[in-house]
């Protein structure tokens, strides 16, 4: 269903992920910010690679030495909030299953718009593909995106120098339909206007259809948010683009990630194998 389906059903606890989950909100980024920091000091690669003047313009590039797609992860955070440092013990986990992975930060709202954002997150991935071009011959990419990070990977599939190199996108738990963000309280640091929200929004500016698709959404999370993948996979099913859709039994918001990114998870691994199948499918 539609977000204005929820109209009348408290939209701030439908579409708002913090509010769903309440204090819990912080205890997951706690325990993201304190793994991270366990893991930094033996994550190899380099860090804080620049691709613009603005401090937050700066991506990590961590090597693995195989033929798996490179994963080009875009944090989440309703593009007002987080950093991609929270997310390095998640590249710790893919680099176990042999991915390099490229973990990328961005200016965020009310600094700059979302139509910016997309704009800067377009100029990255030119500067991404250069770098790991000098690193790997002939690099394949999958795009990695939670929350609205995942609405970020979906637009950003339309990227001309990922044409022939875009072996998937990896949705995780995404807000696709902008216009409801205008209906709740963290339009105040985003300030989306109504052309924008029409421009970005995900269900009626579908993704590339010459690459795979990878959505999953927590069982746990409000019905509201779960329509949003659901929309997005049926879109995309309907077009006839090869997908799997998964709703996660008992996970959040936050903990899908957790599981999804450990391959000694059973769900981590399903989406582990099929990350890794995506570099002998040739049907795209």
């Amino acid at each position: 269903m539609s977000w204005l389906n929820w109209k009348q059903h408290n939209l701030e606890t439908q579409f708002n992920p913090r509010a769903a989950l309440g204090t819990k909100t912080d205890g997951f980024l706690a325990s993201w910010e304190n793994k991270s920091h366990d893991v930094r000091d033996k994550l190899l690669g380099r860090f804080n690679i620049a691709y613009g003047d603005h401090p937050l313009m700066q991506f990590d590039y961590h090597p693995y030495l195989s033929n798996a797609p490179v994963i080009i992860n875009i944090h989440g955070g309703f593009w007002r909030s987080l950093d991609k440092s929270l997310m390095q013990h998640h590249m710790a986990l893919l680099s176990r299953s042999g991915f390099s992975t490229v973990n990328v930060n961005y200016p965020l709202c009310p600094e700059i718009s979302l139509t910016q954002i997309v704009q800067f997150l377009e100029l990255a991935l030119e500067k991404i593909i250069n770098f790991v071009e000098q690193e790997i011959s002939d690099p394949k990419f999958i795009l990695f995106g939670h929350s609205a990070g995942a609405h970020l990977a979906a637009h950003l599939s339309h990227h001309h120098r990922l044409k022939g190199n875009l072996k998937g996108v990896v949705a995780l738990t995404g807000i696709y339909e902008t216009e409801v963000v205008r209906h709740i309280t963290v339009n105040q640091d985003i300030g989306l206007t109504q052309n924008e929200a029409k421009r970005w929004c995900v269900i009626t500016n579908l993704p590339s259809p010459t690459t795979h698709y990878y959505i999953a959404v927590g069982g746990d999370e409000p019905s509201g948010w779960i329509d949003q993948s659901w929309q997005l996979a049926s879109k995309l099913y309907k077009r006839g683009d090869p997908l799997k859709f998964r709703v996660v039994q008992s996970a959040n918001h936050f903990s899908l990630v957790d599981r999804l990114c450990d391959p000694d998870n059973p769900d981590g691994l399903l989406l582990h194998d099929w990350m890794l199948n995506l570099i002998d499918n040739n049907q795209i």
